[in-house]
């Protein structure tokens, strides 16, 4: 009987001496199972379906539902992300309906030679006509036209675009494209509009248009703008 009593006392000075730790260690078991509920409810095992192509922004599409035992922060946390979604489903969209604007206003290529008498050309800044603005990035090569009046607009007789490459063996530039477009009015300027598969190379791009009282000279007035482009 006294030995029972012994190890009875003995029992209890030890749990008055570490009942702090005992406490500490099944407090990190409670959380440590919150964290881990939590997580699971944030980062669901279900893989989140994404659209993984839309003019360089990742479109989230559709997500894993909500588990039943979320709770109200979790919620408000997946609330926001879905309406980003809805936003980016939204810009994708206005991406979309300007790339097939675009597409339908481009300029259209003038077939044959508009300028028969031509032996040549000589040249002139675009600069007091209009702003021409290049753009390189993506899979089209665009050229825009910003006129500074209306009026302008009416005077041109075809925009030209003249692209030239540099051969490094003998630093002469070739010519690689000579075409002639239609001037269409659109709001946001005149676009011409190209595929962007140029071979690896340094190019010098020559974009402009000539006058309409200039067509049948032999040494039309080519006003344009010059770009370095390098693919």
């Amino acid at each position: 009987m006294a030995r029972k009593l012994s190890k009875i006392k003995r029992l209890r000075s030890y749990f008055k001496k570490n009942w702090q730790k005992a406490a500490y260690s099944l407090l990190g078991m409670i959380v440590g199972l919150l964290l881990t509920k939590a997580c699971n409810a944030i980062w669901p095992d279900t893989p989140v379906v994404v659209k993984e192509h839309t003019d360089t922004v990742n479109v989230i599409h559709s997500m894993a539902p909500l588990q039943v035992d979320s709770d109200s922060i979790i919620r408000k946390q997946i609330e926001h992300q879905l309406m980003n979604i809805e936003l980016l489903n939204k810009y994708e969209e206005q991406i979309t309906g300007k790339r097939e604007a675009a597409k339908a206003n481009a300029c259209k290529i003038v077939v044959g030679n508009p300028y028969p008498n031509s032996r040549g050309y000589s040249t002139q800044s675009a600069s007091s006509y209009c702003f021409v603005e290049l753009d390189t990035n993506g899979p089209f090569l665009d050229i825009t036209y910003d006129f500074f009046r209306d009026d302008y607009i009416d005077l041109v007789n075809t925009l030209c675009v003249k692209i030239f490459r540099k051969n490094n063996e003998d630093g002469r530039d070739y010519v690689v494209l000579d075409v002639n477009y239609e001037p269409q009015k659109v709001k946001n300027g005149l676009l011409v509009r190209m595929v962007n598969d140029f071979l690896s190379g340094e190019y010098t791009i020559e974009a402009g248009f000539i006058l309409k009282e200039n067509r049948q000279d032999k040494y039309p007035e080519f006003y344009r703008q010059t770009f370095a482009f390098k693919k």
